[in-house]
């Protein structure tokens, strides 16, 4: 029986010869962060007036001579431009168990609104609280801090998480005696953090001066993570 021979042309097989190390390259996968503090300059406040009537239409006058007052008081003070709202309101009847009867009884109607705005004073932050509460607000929420440099402060976070990332893929490929040869994706991680729910003050416990409502304000720290995988050789 004859034997069958197979001839490869020899530029096939110096194709494959030269292919062979990028056959090879090593895959590299890591991640990296970033987080930059910035000072905040801008506080959102929110603040209702709530309260109940047997008349439906008395209620909201009630509540809109509140709201009135409220916001000639927060006009003595900067606001962020198109940050104001006044326009939210809820009027819902109200009923109390009676147990005397077992039956339901008709309270009157609650009239809730709300006005939210946006500060850019910081140190006058206490003082507004103080004004709202003495003009009849009867719940105010935690000023939620913010900063007019956020989307800055998120590009530099991000910017520190890929340098972070790349110097991680630097050091592995010399531990191993490599070089990087190339970057083949770079991805963001979104990261969802748990946010505290704002707890109320109520107008039982209103600030009575501006002096008494020192706020401490700390940093905000924006957070960035990435992830980077590249090839070695």
């Amino acid at each position: 029986m004859k034997k069958l021979r197979f001839f490869l042309p020899i530029q096939l097989v110096l194709g494959l010869l030269i292919s062979a190390p990028s056959l090879a390259a090593t895959k590299l996968d890591v991640t990296g962060k970033g987080m930059v503090s910035v000072a905040p300059d801008e506080a959102t406040i929110t603040a209702q007036v709530s309260l109940v009537d047997r008349d439906a239409g008395k209620a909201q006058a009630r509540a809109s001579q509140e709201v009135d007052a409220m916001l000639a008081a927060i006009q003595l003070f900067s606001l962020k431009p198109d940050s104001l709202n006044a326009s939210e309101l809820s009027l819902v009847p109200e009923y109390r168990w009676d147990r005397a009867t077992e039956q339901q009884r008709f309270i009157g109607f609650r009239v809730t609104r709300t006005v939210s705005f946006t500060v850019t004073e910081i140190d006058r932050l206490g003082a507004a609280l103080s004004a709202l509460a003495n003009t009849g607000a009867t719940s105010i929420s935690s000023p939620v801090l913010g900063s007019s440099n956020a989307e800055s402060a998120r590009d530099e976070a991000l910017a520190k998480a890929v340098e972070d990332a790349y110097k991680k893929l630097t050091l592995l490929a010399k531990a191993a005696g490599m070089s990087l040869t190339t970057i083949t994706q770079i991805s963001e991680i979104a990261s969802v953090l748990p946010r505290p729910q704002p707890a109320l003050m109520r107008a039982e416990m209103a600030l009575d001066s501006a002096s008494s409502a020192t706020i401490v304000a700390g940093n905000l720290t924006f957070a960035a993570e990435v992830r980077l995988e590249a090839e070695a050789e």
